[in-house]
């Protein structure tokens, strides 16, 4: 999978992960928030595009198998993709209280940003599973 770059400077961190996690482009997405009248680079966005494009977001139980830890370094190990909330590098973001959009492809992180780094290089805030919504298909 190819990593989609943010423009430098734009804050489309979460557009590209949107559109990495559902093989549409970052234009769609922000056709999708401007029609819908929903605030950018926010997780409600992000959730109601994948929901839209028949996939479901959200917090899943290891037994379900889509993650473990690892009990020697504490590591989450996803077996299936995610958006993963950090913070940024960028000091002003940071003190906006705002943080960084990485896609997680179920084997090798993708940053929007300059260079992907290695997982233990980035302040995880939160992780959110993403699983193909099935029974979208026949809706």
């Amino acid at each position: 999978m190819e990593t989609l770059k943010q423009v430098e400077g734009s804050k489309d961190c979460l557009a590209c992960v949107a559109a990495m996690a559902t093989g549409t482009t970052v234009e769609e997405f922000k056709a999708y928030y401007y029609k819908h009248n929903l605030p950018f680079a926010q997780d409600i966005t992000f959730i109601r595009y994948l929901w839209d494009n028949g996939y479901m977001v959200g917090a899943f139980a290891p037994e379900d198998g889509t993650w473990t830890v690892n009990r020697s370094t504490g590591v989450v190990l996803l077996s299936g993709p995610a958006y993963l909330s950090v913070d940024s590098e960028k000091e002003l973001v940071r003190k906006q209280g705002a943080c960084h959009a990485i896609y997680w492809d179920g084997r090798k992180l993708h940053d929007p940003a300059k260079t992907t780094k290695r997982l233990s290089e980035y302040k995880v805030k939160s992780i959110l599973g993403i699983v193909k919504n099935l029974a979208h298909e026949r809706w």
